[in-house]
């Protein structure tokens, strides 16, 4: 008997190149994350045990800051320039990245936490609902910059190749926007294009 069961035919995509670029600003720009949090973590750390560790320097702080978003930036025009080649996506590594940065969430919920309880005094606490906003806002960008890429492709690919998306790829995209089940979108995101792709020899 004739097997009858329809194959999922594979797009056949050219080897990444400006998507490895993307994927390395990337991991640069998690690097520079995790030193401006160092800089702001330690000094906090020095003033609650009474320990010299240094003032914190504001200034590097807004630096690195500054370079992170800018790394992110530059990232998604490599990944946008990835897309329009029909490059691979190298969804991998975004899932690596996204767990390697889920560290880094938690001590930051946790030094706001810390910003807030030092800002509870007569002449502080009103600016407490303006620092929570840009807590939630800064938070928001480094998440969705992690992801942002893959989005795009995702989106772009479908287009570009006349390809119906998945439920699973759909999904993947609305989770991708949802602090926390960010991480289980790029996963669902990395399946879907995983099945859907064919890379040149």
């Amino acid at each position: 008997m004739e097997n009858t069961t329809p194959e999922i035919k594979k797009v056949l995509v050219k080897r990444p190149r400006l998507m490895r670029v993307c994927k390395i600003l990337l991991i640069v720009m998690i690097t520079v994350l995790y030193l401006m949090q160092g800089f702001i973590a330690v000094p906090l750390y020095g003033m609650m045990k009474s320990v010299d560790t240094g003032d914190l320097n504001v200034k590097l702080v807004f630096i690195l800051l500054a370079i992170s978003i800018l790394t992110g930036i530059t990232a998604l025009g490599f990944g946008i320039a990835g897309t329009v080649k029909n490059e691979k996506p190298l969804t991998g590594i975004t899932v690596g990245v996204k767990i390697a940065m889920i560290p880094f969430f938690v001590l930051n919920i946790v030094l706001w936490i810390l910003l807030f309880a030092g800002m509870l005094n007569p002449f502080l606490m009103f600016g407490i609902p303006l620092a929570a906003v840009i807590g939630v806002c800064l938070t928001y960008v480094y998440m969705l910059m992690t992801g942002l890429p893959d989005i795009i492709y995702s989106i772009g690919f479908c287009i570009k190749n006349k390809k119906r998306p998945t439920a699973l790829l759909i999904a993947g995209v609305i989770l991708s926007f949802i602090f926390v089940l960010d991480v289980i979108g790029i996963i669902m995101i990395h399946r879907s294009l995983k099945a859907m792709i064919s890379v040149e020899e």
